[in-house]
This record gives structure tokens, sequence and C-alpha cells, in this order.
């Protein structure tokens, strides 16, 4: 069992990350376009190239971030079901989780019954040590998933369309923002729990190592006494 919590930590430092950046899009695009639109034929090539450097700016800046996040979401999430199997057992090998999660389309909904496995998994566990204190928000994990496949249907209506409607694409922004910040409250609530299991889990270790050196001192000393008498 390895330490998971900087992995985890920076997963939901760049999830963080992508939250805020959707907040800003969605309460300045808007605004941003209308000022932008209404400007004078005189304005209108700086009007443009306006836009175009904070579409470029916006959208390199969320193709980093997204790097980011799947890069150090990935790698948390191989290790913490690589943990989980230490200790329990899982419906779900830790590349197969990866592997699953990373299926285009259908990855989410598939994402939801691994974390859900792991969410279990790990409440067991912490209550059999006597650990747990709060369980997990699963009603959170199960909006998310349904905001998830509503946020899909609304991008899929919209493929192949010339004009975008306001009234989808403003419920598609909203469901994108709740989807984030119901995964941001599994997420922050799981590796807070992955976080003691492994403190409880190494200082259980290190007792037994201590006690082992104990008891091969005890023998080397009886072993001593029973040499002297001889």
């Amino acid at each position: 069992m390895q330490d998971n919590t900087k992995r985890g930590e920076r997963a939901l430092f760049w999830m963080k990350a992508i939250f805020v950046i959707f907040i800003l899009y969605f309460f300045w695009s808007s605004p941003v376009n209308a000022i932008l639109s209404g400007a004078s034929d005189s304005t209108m090539t700086a009007s443009l190239l306006i836009r175009f450097i904070l579409g470029a700016v916006f959208s390199l800046g969320m193709l980093f971030v997204l790097f980011a996040f799947f890069v150090c979401f990935i790698s948390w999430l191989h290790r913490a079901v690589a943990n989980l199997r230490v200790i329990s057992v899982t419906d779900f090998s830790p590349m197969g989780a990866v592997l699953l999660t990373c299926i285009p389309f259908v990855g989410f909904i598939l994402h939801f019954w691994i974390f859900n496995d792991m969410a279990e998994r790990q409440e067991d566990c912490m209550q059999e040590r006597g650990l747990l204190k709060k369980r997990f928000p699963k009603k959170f994990l199960i909006g998310w998933l349904l905001a998830s496949v509503g946020c899909s249907i609304l991008m899929f209506l919209g493929i192949g369309e010339s004009s975008g409607s306001s009234v989808r694409d403003l419920l598609e922004n909203i469901l994108t923002v709740v989807c984030i910040g119901l995964y941001i409250q599994c997420f922050t609530f799981y590796i807070a729990q992955e976080r003691e299991l492994f403190n409880v889990h190494t200082e259980t270790l290190f007792r037994k190592r201590v006690d082992e050196i104990i008891r091969e001192r005890e023998i080397e000393r009886a072993a001593d006494q029973l040499r002297d008498k001889q």
C-alpha cells in the first residue's frame, strides 16, 4: 500500500481549476459576446480579433488544464484501486478501472460503478477498523451521474445544428458546472478517507514490526540466559 495523497491532491487541484474556468466562461461569455456583437462597422475587425484571442486563450488554457487533470486523475485512480486491493477485494482491477473510465462516451457511466464500488469497499474497511465517522455522500455521486447523462444528451442534440439554442446551451452549461461540483464533493470526501485509512494502515504495520522486533529480542535474551545457565 502506497501513499496516494499527493496524487489525489493534484487531481483535486486541477478539477477545481476546471470548475473555476467553466464558471468564468459561464458568466463572462454571454456579456462579452453581446458587447462584441454590438460593435459598429468601424470596430468590427477589432472585435473579431478580440473574440479570436479570447477564444484561443480559453481553448488553450482549458486544453492544458484538462490534460493535466487527466494525467493526475488516471494516476490517482490506478493507485487508489491498487491500495484498496491490499486490504479488501474490489470488482475492478487497477488497470481495468483506468481502461473502463477512458472509454469514450460511456466511460463516465462505467466510472460511476467503479467509484461506487471503491467507496463501498473503503467504507467497509474503515468500519472494520472503527474509523468510520461519516457515510460516503452517495446521493452526490448519483446526482453527478444524472447530470453527466443530461449534459451528454444535450450535447448530442446539438450536433448538426447550424445555430445553437440559447436555452439548450444554458442548460448544458449549468449541468456541466453542477456535474463538476458534485464530483468534487465526492472526490474530496473520498481522498480524505483514503488518507486516514492509509495512515492507520501504515501505523498498524509499524506497530506489528515493532512487536516483531521486541519478540525477537526477547527470544534472543531468553536464549542468552539459557546459555548462561548451562
